[in-house]
């Protein structure tokens, strides 16, 4: 079970540097907002293979608008 468990995290990181590489090459480009978790360093890598919650609720110039509300 050890052995399964490790060869399928090998494996998702595999998948999630090769995209790293395809995205560095230009085949693919990222479309969040600039606030996304997906654009802070080190956790880019995990960009495309971890789909879920990419983008905020707000784009950066919303949330500027809204700081700018507040003030």
């Amino acid at each position: 079970m050890k052995r399964i468990i490790l060869i399928a995290l090998g494996l998702y990181l595999l998948i999630a540097v090769a995209n790293k590489a395809a995205e560095a090459a230009g085949a693919m480009t990222c479309g969040c907002a600039d606030d996304c978790w997906c654009k802070r360093p080190g956790l880019s890598v995990f960009r495309w293979v971890f789909p879920w919650g990419h983008r905020s609720a707000h784009t950066s110039h919303e949330k500027a608008e809204l700081d700018h509300q507040e003030s």
